[in-house]
């Protein structure tokens, strides 16, 4: 058992950097939590790589002998009977080292990460931007007519390739369709002057009306409707909507029409 310890360290002892390496191996090598670290173990493991270390005539730096400290305190505190009362919360021992293992273990991630972009940026090569500079040469053009007209020809040239030339012959393709909701009252006031009553349906009649003139003329209705000038009634459900003129006279419904037509 000792002399695969000394063979291991002798594999092993040059690569770690400092105490906290050491300890950091160890700990993942017995696949310890750092959180339950047995002490006594971890203890005597450290100090039998510490006199590998001295086997092999190698510098045992002042990091190593305090680590060594700091275990062999930590095992003898644990050792000890305690001397507070067993209802009090006694304090580990261990939590000031299991403190400075995790910030070892973040500080440790980190420099492989920066470890690992500085090999992937070796490989990358660049270099750096050169001034270029030009001379300025200023030259005189001599503007002759016959020249100016030829260069005028091949740009008039140029924008009549671009231009389609179906363009003449096509007509207007899309036509927006304005429906007035003023035209739309006129026209049924128009509609109950010669009759009490008359159904939506009748007077705006998917066959003969387009989409935008039933709509239309539906919020002209409410709008009527709004004003009192006509009443609406529907007998039952999506039934037929028929609308009828208000209890007025054929001079007034006549008048009523007229304010129509002279609203802006």
């Amino acid at each position: 058992m000792e002399s695969s310890l000394t063979n291991a360290c002798k594999i092993r002892i040059e690569n770690f950097e400092g105490p906290f390496d050491l300890l950091f191996h160890l700990i993942e090598k017995n696949q310890f939590s750092i959180y339950d670290i047995p002490i006594n173990i971890i203890t005597d493991q450290y100090m039998e790589y510490l006199f590998a270390m001295q086997e092999l005539d190698l510098e045992v730096t002042s990091e190593f002998l305090v680590m060594a400290s700091t275990l062999l305190h930590i095992k003898s505190k644990m050792l000890l009977p305690s001397r507070r009362n067993e209802m009090e919360q006694e304090e580990d021992p261990r939590e000031g080292l299991v403190l400075r293992l995790l910030e070892y273990k973040k500080f440790k991630a980190f420099t492989n990460t920066l470890r690992q972009r500085e090999k992937d940026w070796s490989r990358v090569y660049w270099k750096l931007p050169e001034a270029i500079s030009f001379a300025r040469r200023d030259e005189i053009l001599e503007l002759i007519p016959s020249e100016l007209k030829r260069v005028y020809a091949e740009l008039l040239e140029k924008n009549r390739k671009k231009i389609n030339p179906n363009v003449s012959g096509m007509t207007r393709i899309i036509q927006h369709e304005k429906v007035s909701m003023k035209s739309k009252m006129r026209e049924i006031i128009r509609a109950l002057i010669k009759r009490s009553r008359i159904g939506f349906g009748e007077l705006f009649s998917f066959k003969t009306k387009s989409p935008t003139d039933i709509v239309t003329g539906f919020m002209a209705v409410l709008e009527l409707t709004k004003l009192k000038r006509v009443k609406l009634e529907q007998r039952r459900a999506f039934s037929e909507i028929y609308i009828k003129k208000v209890e007025m006279t054929s001079e007034s419904m006549k008048f009523e029409e007229d304010k129509l037509d002279n609203m802006a």
